[in-house]
C-alpha cells in the first residue's frame, strides 16, 4: 500500500486471501496501516457488503485502483489512447473503468438461464440472430469429447447473457445455426475443446472464431507451451483483474442449478468481448495504431503554416511514405518458437 497514490474518494479493488470487494476510500489510517472503505461491494459476487469496512496492510493481497473514463484534454488530443503513468502505476491499476464493471455486474446479474423450448428460449433465439458478434463459453468440457457431463452453453453479447443448459435440452438446431452463421463474429477462449465437444458430442461445429489463447499466444515470444492459460489468468494478465475473481471451486453437473452456479457460468463468459477488444486494438494493433496517430498529426501536428501548404500541393504527400508496414505485434520480452501456435488453433 505504500507504494500506491491512494487518496480519499477512490475506487479501490482489494484482492484478500478469500475474497475480492470493491469500495470507495473513506480513510487511510495511520503510516497506511488500513484502508476504510464505504459503498463496497463483494467483487465475486457483486452483493452489497454493510457499512463501512476497513482491511488491514497484513490481509491484502492486492490492490487494484479502479479509475472512471479519464477526461479527454481538447489541447492534447495526441494523449488520446496513449499510457501516460509508468509501467510500475500501470499494474495497480485495472483496464477496465468503473463504468464497465458495473455494466458487466448488471448483465451477469441479469443472466438469462434456459433449459427449455419455450417461450424464454425463442426469444433468445431471435434475440441472437440479430448480432454481429457474440462470446460463447461452455462449462463441464475440460476432456474435450470425452468430457463426463458438458453442461452449460454460455452466449454473451454486449448487452446480455444468456446461459443454456445443453444437458437437459440439448443444443437445439436454432443454436446450432447461430453457432455456425458465417456473418457472426465469434470470441472464444481455448476454442479447441469448444469446437471438440460441440462437434462430436452435439453435431454443432463452430464457424470462425477469435480465440483470445491463441491471441496470447501469437503476441508473445515465451510462453508455457505445457499451459493452456486459463480465462481468468488471460484477464487476470491483460485485463489486471485479480487472481482470485473466480472460483475454481464451483462444478456444473449437479441439478438443479443453484443462482452461484448461474452466475459463475454467466461470468466466465462475460468478459470475452472485452478482452478480445484489448488483445485487437491495444496488443495486435499497437504498431498500427502508432502509425495511424503519426499520419493523422503529420499536418495538424505542423506550426508553420507555409509548410502546410506546401503539403497540400497537388501531387504532394510525402506523409504517406512515412506510413510503415508492420506485422502482428510480438512482445520481445516474451518465448517459444512462433509455429507452436499452430497446435491452438481450432
Amino acid at each position: 500500500m505504500d507504494k500506491l497514490d491512494i487518496f480519499k474518494g477512490q475506487m479501490l479493488l482489494l484482492e484478500l486471501e478469500d475474497e475480492c470487494v470493491i469500495g470507495e476510500v473513506l480513510h487511510i489510517g495511520a503510516k497506511r496501516s488500513f484502508v476504510r472503505l464505504q459503498n463496497v461491494r463483494d467483487f465475486q459476487s457483486n452483493l452489497p457488503i454493510a457499512g463501512k469496512q476497513d482491511y488491514y496492510s497484513s490481509e491484502i493481497r492486492s490492490i487494484k485502483i479502479i479509475e472512471k473514463n479519464p477526461p479527454i484534454d481538447p489541447n492534447n488530443l495526441s494523449q488520446v489512447g496513449t499510457s501516460v503513468v509508468s509501467s510500475a502505476a500501470a499494474e495497480s491499476v485495472t483496464r477496465i473503468d468503473l463504468e464497465d464493471v458495473k455494466e458487466i455486474f448488471d448483465r451477469i446479474d441479469g443472466h438469462i438461464f434456459i433449459h427449455q423450448t419455450d417461450m424464454k428460449y425463442h426469444d433468445a433465439v431471435k434475440y441472437l440472430k440479430t448480432q454481429k458478434m457474440i462470446g460463447v463459453a461452455m462449462e463441464g468440457i475440460a476432456g474435450g469429447r470425452h468430457a463426463r457431463a458438458p453442461s452449460l452453453l454460455s452466449i454473451a453479447t454486449l448487452d446480455r447473457i444468456y446461459i443454456f443448459d445443453v444437458m437437459w435440452m440439448n443444443v437445439t438446431s436454432d443454436i446450432k445455426s447461430i453457432l455456425v452463421n458465417p456473418k457472426v463474429r465469434r470470441v472464444v477462449h481455448n476454442g479447441r475443446l469448444l469446437e471438440d465437444v460441440l462437434k462430436h458430442r452435439f453435431g454443432a461445429p463452430l464457424g470462425k472464431c477469435f480465440d483470445t489463447l491463441v491471441a496470447h499466444i501469437s503476441t508473445n515470444k515465451h510462453f508455457d507451451d505445457q499451459n493452456e492459460l486459463s480465462i481468468q489468468e488471460c484477464l487476470s494478465k491483460y485485463l489486471n483483474l485479480p487472481n482470485n475473481f473466480f472460483d475454481s471451486t464451483i462444478a456444473f453437473a449437479n441439478r438443479p442449478l443453484t443462482e452461484t452456479q448461474r452466475k459463475a457460468a454467466a461470468k466466465n463468459v462475460a468478459f470475452l468481448l472485452m478482452l478480445q477488444d484489448y488483445l485487437v486494438h491495444e496488443v495486435m494493433l499497437e504498431s498500427f495504431y502508432q502509425s495511424c496517430n503519426q499520419y493523422s498529426s503529420s499536418l495538424a501536428g505542423n506550426a508553420e503554416h507555409f509548410e502546410s501548404i506546401i503539403k497540400l500541393s497537388k501531387g504532394r504527400n510525402e506523409d504517406l511514405n512515412d506510413i510503415d508496414q508492420f506485422k502482428l505485434n510480438i512482445r520481445a520480452d516474451q518465448s517459444n518458437d512462433r509455429n507452436e501456435v499452430d497446435r491452438y488453433r481450432i
